[in-house]
């Protein structure tokens, strides 16, 4: 007998595009944060040069961007992944007032 291929283990595919666009998410909040603090910063009397406030827009939004793409990305492998551990079988939770079985 003639060994068979072996068989995908799953049909997901890498999305890379679906990476971009929850990096490009995570850039907005980024930078949707950035400028309520740039803003907060601007009404205190504190003293921030404006260097450091062109470094809090430009690293906030970066920060979000690769945090959203390495989100993504983890999750898309994990969905993809073969292995039992990255699938748990999610137990029904029981309510506040409900009583243990038994």
């Amino acid at each position: 007998m003639a060994a068979q291929p072996p068989k995908p283990v799953s049909q997901a595919r890498f999305r890379g595009r679906r990476i971009l666009e929850v990096g490009l998410i995570g850039a907005a909040l980024g930078l949707g944060l950035a400028l309520v603090l740039r803003r907060i910063v601007a009404r205190t009397p504190a003293q921030i040069s404006a260097t450091a406030l062109f470094w809090l827009l430009v690293l906030l939004p970066g920060f979000g961007l690769v945090a959203g793409m390495a989100i993504e990305a983890v999750r898309q492998l994990q969905v993809a992944s073969p292995e039992p551990e990255y699938h748990p079988r999610h137990q029904h939770s029981r309510g506040r007032g409900d009583k243990p079985p038994g």
